[in-house]
């Protein structure tokens, strides 16, 4: 994959997430691409064999769950630690310890 067409997988990740958490204006696009990025370093450490420009269809709901959580909870993750939910924990789980998609 080359440079240019890493740089428009990713900007397509971001967009999607922006549409998955309902952000209809591009004035927290940076912010949105920064929690990409996080969630995505996250996965990276977590996930054997991780490649962050092939997601599976799991990893692309994991990463827009995650921007998510911590898009709508930006305030609250600045004093108190929050838990993923379950659905998440599990996806999670799954990727890390190579569970079957089907």
């Amino acid at each position: 994959m080359t440079d240019e067409e890493k740089k428009e997988y990713s900007g397509e990740l971001v967009k999607k997430c922006m549409t998955y958490c309902h952000i209809d204006y591009d004035d927290d696009e940076d912010i949105v691409e920064l929690m990409v990025d996080t969630a995505l370093e996250e996965m990276e450490h977590l996930i054997p064999k991780f490649d962050r420009f092939a997601l599976t269809s799991r990893q692309k709901i994991l990463v827009m769950v995650t921007v998510k959580e911590l898009y709508d909870n930006r305030e609250k993750y600045k004093k108190e630690t929050t838990t993923l939910t379950n659905a998440v924990s599990s996806m999670l789980l799954k990727e890390m310890y190579g569970g079957e998609t089907s």
